[in-house]
């Protein structure tokens, strides 16, 4: 059964549910980063992604899911998942299917199992057998606040098996029992990872061991060279490997790819189909089958098993081959998938930390024009306006007390163009350092502001990379400022831990607190977007930052420890 294609249209969103679930939402939707990469890719994507929480509610979906079961955004939106993928009123369980969210509910880990789902489309039910990945969304805690379900239509490839089974029932049961234990064996082995060489490896090493074979390799299809070529390989010289890349229909295993059609030859090396027949001689190749990896009806590369013997492939293995290639492509797409995702999120990664770097750039540059023209300015208009006030004549005291007045104000407004100039960059921070800076910042604003501070510094002060002292002070800056103008507390102890390996800020006050999930959810007012910048700023350092905070009084605590081998330079 072929699957249908799906136009794409444009869904708008909006923000439901409770905070946890927004919190959950937000992750999908790029975490409300400047760069906001997550949610296209969620949207182009061909298979179904929804974010579920604990009370197993759709609280997010992509556009697949709205396309593949003919609904509106607010038909799935709230509903349960066993609801909309199944049409029944309670969880999956056994003997029908085996919930995978319960799996990763209890042990954070990601979890996979195989479902049939019905859709209904324009008026039409079907039935289409799935796999599902299902994986953890956790918080800055490392609790699991939702889960993430991939959904892969594996319809082709479970119809096929189901065929094959079929054929098998008319052999000896005893070949036909061997067969399906391949079968469940790839599918085993295939699903214990998501990483593409790990996935290919495995599979190549339990296809020759079924096929009883010590030869052959895995070729995947490179979209950028325009070329088929070895991705894994056994019992083959590293020159073959290199050299046999071939084009869309150049050689055996090029046809195969153009055509998607397997092909199985007793002796290769007498094929004038075959490319680099001198290449091919010196590895003593005879026997060779080469099976399309399918997926969608798109063709992913090419498995061949090889043997050094002449050998004649049987229709039986041929319908193995492509069961077991099958089962391959599928898991071959699940980890290409993953390894897009996370390359466009390394990519994120690098955008934030540009600009972090831009900021900081201007912010040196803004505080060093405010020094170096606006200050001066201000400072020869003062020292300007007390000559022009004592050399009035004696009766002019109304005047006098005008230019004392504007002297006044040029004073002040210099004062507060220095305390904007340490604000934009301090230069203790580049002189002294850290612990320098941020006694400086407590007690520029809290302590001026009546807060009593108790300041400590622990272990061994050292001088810290540039980039980690920045990231360090911006986020404690930022934790400094949210007392200041919302917690209204008495007392703020502030803790700087020199540890051996890592760095690590301690925070805390008695002032009212806050909602940590409600704010960090509420990213368009200043305060969840001060909270998620400090966030990121700290994991794009391989940091970890914890919030406790307890409405009504009881106070707000802030953790941050980054390694001191996070991965930058060391200035």
């Amino acid at each position: 059964m072929k699957q249908k294609a799906f136009s794409r249209p444009i869904v708008r969103r909006r923000s439901k549910g409770s905070s946890k679930a927004n919190e959950a939402g937000n992750f999908v939707k790029g975490g409300g980063s400047s760069s906001g990469l997550l949610q296209p890719i969620t949207d182009s994507l061909e298979n179904e992604l929804m974010v579920i929480d604990r009370d197993y509610r759709i609280i997010e979906a992509n556009n697949a899911v709205l396309l593949r079961h003919g609904k509106r955004r607010e038909e799935v939106i709230g509903r349960y998942c066993y609801d909309i993928s199944h049409g029944v009123f309670e969880r999956c369980h056994p003997p029908h299917h085996r919930c995978p969210i319960e799996a990763v509910w209890k042990t954070g880990k990601v979890a996979r199992a195989a479902h049939l789902h019905v859709y209904h489309t324009h008026g039409d039910r079907q039935e289409r057998y799935v796999d599902i990945i299902v994986s953890p969304i956790m918080d800055s805690q490392g609790n699991v606040i939702a889960v993430a379900e991939l959904v892969c239509d594996v319809t082709e490839a479970k119809e096929f098996e189901l065929k094959i089974a079929e054929s098998m029932e008319l052999i000896d049961a005893k070949v036909a029992q061997s067969r399906l234990l391949a079968l469940n064996t790839i599918a085993s082995v295939v699903s214990q990872s998501l990483d593409l060489d790990t996935v290919l490896s495995s599979a190549l090493d339990k296809t020759l061991e079924i096929m009883k074979a010590n030869i052959g390799g895995i070729l995947l299809w490179d979209e950028e060279r325009q070329m088929l070529c070895y991705r894994v390989h056994r019992g083959l010289s590293a020159r073959y490997a290199k050299e046999m890349c071939l084009r869309l229909g150049e050689g055996i295993a090029g046809k195969v790819a153009q055509t998607g059609e397997a092909i199985l030859l007793e002796d290769i090396s007498m094929d004038s189909r075959a490319a680099r027949l001198g290449l091919i001689a010196s590895e003593d190749l005879k026997s060779f089958a080469s099976i399309p990896l399918c997926s969608k009806e798109k063709v992913l590369g090419v498995i061949n098993i090889v043997s050094r013997e002449a050998r004649k492939f049987s229709a039986d293995d041929v319908r193995l081959l492509n069961s077991i290639a099958a089962q391959i492509a599928v898991a071959v797409e699940n980890a290409k998938l993953h390894q897009e995702v996370q390359h466009k999120e390394e990519i994120r990664g690098e955008l934030l930390r540009e600009i972090f770097s831009i900021q900081e750039e201007e912010r040196r540059r803004i505080a060093r024009e405010l020094h170096d023209e606006t200050s001066q300015v201000l400072a020869s208009l003062t020292a300007n306006l007390e000559a022009a006030a004592s050399i009035l004549p004696a009766g002019a005291n109304k005047t006098r007390a005008l230019l004392r007045k504007a002297q006044a104000l040029s004073t002040n407004i210099l004062d507060e163009i220095h305390r904007l100039i340490y604000e934009l960059r301090p230069t203790l921070l580049d002189d002294l350092g850290l612990v320098a800076a941020t006694r400086w910042l407590v007690d520029n604003n809290l302590v001026a502001a009546g807060v009593t501070v108790n300041f400590k510094t622990v272990g061994r002060e050292r001088r810290l990379p540039p980039q980690l002292e920045t990231t360090l002070f911006r986020v404690a800056q930022e934790a400094v400022f949210n007392i200041t103008r919302h917690a209204h507390a008495k007392n703020v102890s502030v803790n700087q831990h020199f540890r051996k390996g890592s760095i690590r800020i301690h925070i805390k006050d008695d002032g009212r607190g806050f909602d940590v999930k409600e704010a960090v959810s509420s990213k368009d007012r200043p305060r969840g977007l001060g909270l998620l910048g400090m966030k990121e700023r700290v994991e794009l350092m391989n940091g970890t930052l914890s919030i406790r905070s307890h409405p009504g009084g009881g106070g707000t605590e802030i953790d941050i420890e980054i390694p001191m081998n996070y991965g930058g330079s060391s200035g």
